[in-house]
């Protein structure tokens, strides 16, 4: 009788103890996937019928360019404009990003290097593409910095059947063309970010499905090696909100979103390979998935392009 008597007390202090832990979370502001993406909001297919779409990135207006590395290609999307063609030449296009001056920087993975577009005419240069005698395996993805330096991953998915060369690492090159290696952890390197201060570098295995964290003291320069997440799907492109949230395609298994903290906010249930915001506001996110090119509208912010947040005047 007495444990009867016990329990119901019991429970209504441990209902109370849910209710105070449920009220404290939403007064830290814990946010929730309703909070990102309103309930019955669906993707909007904006292109379709590539080889494998890949590396979204924005420009100062919040248009967006992504490239279909099978078919040596990069397409254009101008805000409410159908999708059409930049450039046809670009040998297995890949992971891409804007520096301060509007130029469009280009991993072409099968011709073993990173170049720069001039958007307005559409000419190349080479930014790097070989290290200690040595071509690189199949650049993969990039983070540019403020200063103009990048870092990039060089895994090998053999898209055109290559071998590999060297290990699949991570390097920087510095505004002056200087190349190092600044991470040997990953087995597959692939998507790579950097915060909007330069203070924090996100870099993506995705073989052992895991993410890593970095604390950058200078241009080229990590330090506190840490294995931050464990994840679900194997890791693609990543991309932050105005929040700090970090989304990460993982193709198949989604889109999955953490804190800053590292908390699981939740998962999208959409195919990406890659994914950043754009749009007039930057409260668009775009997402390559796979033959299909999407838009699905969010409730948050993202971090927008260096020209758009922070050009460089020539």
């Amino acid at each position: 009788m007495r444990i009867a008597g016990y329990l119901p007390g019991f429970l209504c202090w441990g209902m109370l103890f849910l209710l105070a832990v449920a009220v404290q979370a939403t007064a830290a502001g814990e946010m929730t996937l309703d909070d990102i993406v309103a309930p019955g909001t669906e993707p909007i297919v904006l292109g379709t019928g590539y080889g494998f779409s890949e590396g979204p990135a924005a420009d100062a207006r919040g248009n967006i360019y992504f490239s279909d590395g099978q078919n040596d290609s990069i397409h254009f999307y101008e805000l409410g404009q159908p999708v059409r063609l930049f450039v046809d030449d670009s040998t297995d296009a890949n992971g891409m990003m804007f520096n301060r001056r509007g130029e469009l920087y280009v991993c072409e993975g099968a011709a073993y290097r990173i170049v720069a577009f001039d958007v307005e005419t559409k000419e190349k240069r080479v930014l790097a593409e070989n290290f200690e005698g040595l071509r690189f395996n199949e650049p993969n993805d990039l983070a540019i910095d403020a200063t103009g330096g990048f870092y990039f991953t060089d895994p090998n998915y053999r898209h055109r059947g290559q071998e590999t060369v060297r290990k699949e690492d991570t390097y920087y090159v510095s505004a002056d063309g200087e190349i190092t290696r600044v991470s040997t952890v990953c087995e597959k390197p692939n998507g790579v970010l950097l915060t909007p201060d330069d203070k924090v570098l996100y870099l993506a295995d995705n073989r052992t499905r895991q993410i890593y964290r970095y604390d950058v003291l200078g241009p080229g320069e990590l330090a506190n090696e840490t294995l931050w997440l464990e994840l679900d799907g194997h890791p693609d492109g990543m991309t932050l909100d105005e929040h700090g949230n970090l989304y990460i395609g993982c193709n198949k298994a989604g889109i999955e979103i953490y804190s800053p903290e590292g908390r699981k906010i939740g998962t999208l249930p959409i195919t990406a390979s890659n994914l950043c915001f754009g749009g007039e506001d930057f409260s668009t996110l775009y997402i390559t998935s796979w033959d299909k090119f999407l838009a699905l509208p969010t409730q948050v912010r993202g971090v927008a392009p260096w020209p758009a947040r922070d050009p460089l005047d020539d």
